[in-house]
Parts: structure tokens; C-alpha cells; sequence
């Protein structure tokens, strides 16, 4: 009898287990089905979610009408955003002055060193391939002349395709920027929207939810405001260390203006997938074509000590500020990179600011418990 009700409850649990994982795939599937269509309100919503402390300091405290408040916000977001977009401009264009200035120099060195390659490697190469050549009977000339013209013919056939492509993606590419700045336009005024009536909305929203969802719900977007505070604070951290390194590296090689080229690739570290890299990699690849093989053997270090010690500090920092364990933030990371490639480690500090904050809020706890009965 004892054994029968052992085996019971074993398939109890294991059907409650069932019922957990169909409603987290259920989930999952009815969230990718609808974001498409849903993002842009989704990002107003966090967005109002945001900016609501600052909002109630304006109300609250310099006594700001609700409607006055919230514009202020956003439109200091906007200024701030504006004022960054001209100082990258400002930045281009400079650049672009200098260059303009310096690239005919420039230019002209490339130049001679492809006449110089030419003359000591490719002749030399040329007539050593053709003495080769010579020595071949007909057949094995016949053999390796068909050889070469086919795979000349696809490395045409290959680059003709990508630059078709490419000419043929530009228009589809333009016909975005309209649908962007209308989907903009849609996520700053439901974001204006939202937080004027931030308290109606919420009030309305409780009493469509039962009581204990508004609890549960309550101390999760608690702890996950307090977990997305620390992915902040460590992604500070991460960028100033990487600052840090990168001025202490340009120092030593004796690099020009090295604080304005460490403060530029800090803040170019916060673009996902590409960081420093837009800045070390055609620097690395312009001094190595002009012959500066010692520069370029010390910023390609400089450049791997700098991703390899972001690689490697990223999941403790990150575990450290939002609340879980190093470990579970590495396996975290390595499971979003097998899933979803390069997006994965965008994803991956959202996963674990929401593990965190269901952990935190008692949910996980509160499963577990149900799936045990």
C-alpha cells in the first residue's frame, strides 16, 4: 500500500513537472509570436517603467504637473540622446577632416608598398610558378589550366553574386527608415502616454488580476528593477576597466591623444557583438599593409588582452551585481550562445536578471513546491 502511494505521488509530481514545462513553452511560443507585433509597446511600457521615479520627483517634490513632468523627462532623454548623435557627428566629421588631409600621404605609401611587394615577391614568384609550369607535359598543363580558369570563373561568378546582393538589399534596406521612424515615433508617445497615466493604468491593471498574481507579480518587478540596477552598475564597470586597460596599453606603445581614443573605445564597447573591435581592427589592419609590424604586434595584443579579460570578467561582474552565482551566469551564457549564436549574449544577462528576480521573489520556490505537492 505504502509503495502504491509512493508511485502515486512520483507520477503526481512528474505530471505537475509536465504541466510547468507546457506552460513555460506555451509561453515562450505565444511571446514569439506576438513580439513582432507588440515590441514597440512592450519598450514604451518598460520605458515609462523607467523614467516613473523620475517622473514622481518632478510631481512629488518641485510640484511639476503630471502632464509637464512627464514631458520634461522625455524630452531631457531626447536632448540627451540628440546632444550624443552631434558629438558622433562632430567626431565623423573631424575625422573625416583629418583624413581627407592625410590619406593622399597615406595613399601614396600604399602605393609603393604594393610597387615594392610586386617587384621582390610577386615577379619573382611569377616566373618561379612559370619554370614550374614549363616542365609539366601538355596533359598536366591542360589539367592545371582548367583548373585555375574554373575557379577564377566562380570566384567571378561568387563576387558578382555578393555585389548584386548587396546593390539589391540598399532599397530594401531604405524602405526601413520610414517603418523605423514611425515604430519611434509610436514608442515615444506610448511612453509619454503610459507615464502620465502611469497610476490609472496600474490601478485599473490590479483590478483585472487576482489579488495573489498582483502580489507575486509586485515583488518580481521588484527585485527585477533591483537586478536591472546591477546589470547597469556592472556594465560600468566592465567599460571602465576596459578603458582603463586600453589607456595603460596605448600609453605604453606611445600612441598620440590615447585618453580621447581609450574614452572612444569604451564607449564603442557597449555595442553589442562589435565593441573595440570597429576601432582596433582597422587600425590594426591599416598599420600592418603600411609595415608597422611592431605597432601592429602591440595593438593586437593589447586588443586580445582587452576581449579576453572582458570575456572572462563579464560573468563574475555580472553575477556579482545582479545577484547569482558565477557559475550559473557562465553555463547561462554558454546556453544562449549554442541557442541563439551571437544574440545569445545579449540575451543572456536579461535570463539572468529574470532568474534572479523570480529567485528572489519566491516563484521559483513557489513552483517547486507545487511540483513536489
Amino acid at each position: 500500500m505504502g509503495d502504491k502511494k509512493m508511485f502515486t505521488n512520483i507520477w503526481m509530481a512528474l505530471f505537475r513537472l509536465i504541466i510547468v514545462i507546457g506552460m513555460l513553452i506555451g509561453s515562450y511560443l505565444v511571446m514569439t509570436l506576438i513580439f513582432p507585433y507588440t515590441y514597440p509597446l512592450m519598450l514604451a511600457i518598460l520605458l515609462a517603467f523607467f523614467i516613473n521615479p523620475f517622473v514622481d520627483f518632478l510631481q512629488d517634490k518641485l510640484h511639476f504637473p503630471r502632464v509637464l513632468a512627464a514631458i520634461t523627462i522625455i524630452s531631457s532623454i531626447l536632448l540627451l540622446l540628440i546632444g550624443m548623435l552631434v558629438v558622433i557627428i562632430m567626431e565623423i566629421y573631424q575625422g573625416t577632416m583629418f583624413l581627407a588631409e592625410k590619406i593622399p600621404i597615406y595613399f601614396k605609401d600604399f602605393i609603393l608598398y604594393l610597387e615594392a611587394l610586386f617587384n621582390t615577391k610577386i615577379i619573382p614568384l611569377q616566373e618561379k610558378i612559370l619554370s614550374i609550369f614549363l616542365t609539366l607535359d601538355s596533359s598536366q598543363q591542360d589539367t592545371l589550366k582548367n583548373t585555375l580558369s574554373n575557379t577564377l570563373d566562380q570566384i567571378a561568378t561568387t563576387g558578382s553574386s555578393l555585389l548584386q546582393n548587396s546593390f539589391t538589399n540598399i532599397p530594401n534596406m531604405l524602405s526601413l527608415f520610414p517603418s523605423s521612424m514611425a515604430i519611434f515615433i509610436f514608442v515615444v508617445l506610448g511612453t509619454f502616454l503610459i507615464s502620465n497615466d502611469w497610476y490609472n493604468l496600474k490601478s485599473h491593471l490590479k483590478k483585472l488580476i487576482p489579488e495573489n498574481v498582483n502580489t507575486s507579480t509586485g515583488k518580481v518587478l521588484i527585485h527585477f528593477k533591483k537586478a536591472f540596477g546591477g546589470f547597469v552598475k556592472a556594465q560600468v564597470i566592465l567599460v571602465s576597466l576596459s578603458g582603463i586597460l586600453i589607456l595603460m596599453g596605448l600609453l605604453l606603445l606611445g600612441i598620440d591623444h590615447a585618453l580621447t581614443i581609450a574614452a572612444l573605445s569604451a564607449l564603442v564597447d557597449l555595442i553589442p557583438f562589435v565593441g573595440t573591435g570597429i576601432i582596433f581592427l582597422p587600425w590594426i589592419f591599416y598599420l600592418f599593409l603600411n609595415g608597422n609590424y611592431s605597432l601592429t604586434i602591440g595593438l593586437t595584443i593589447l586588443y586580445i588582452v582587452v576581449i579576453l579579460s572582458r570575456q572572462i570578467l563579464e560573468p563574475k561582474i555580472l553575477s556579482s551585481n545582479i545577484g547569482v552565482h558565477p557559475l550559473l551566469a557562465l553555463v547561462v551564457y554558454f546556453i544562449g550562445l549554442q541557442v541563439w549564436g551571437l544574440l545569445g549574449l545579449l540575451v543572456a544577462p536579461a535570463i539572468l536578471i529574470l532568474i534572479n528576480a523570480l529567485h528572489q521573489s519566491g516563484a521559483i520556490k513557489w513552483v517547486w513546491l507545487f511540483i513536489k505537492g
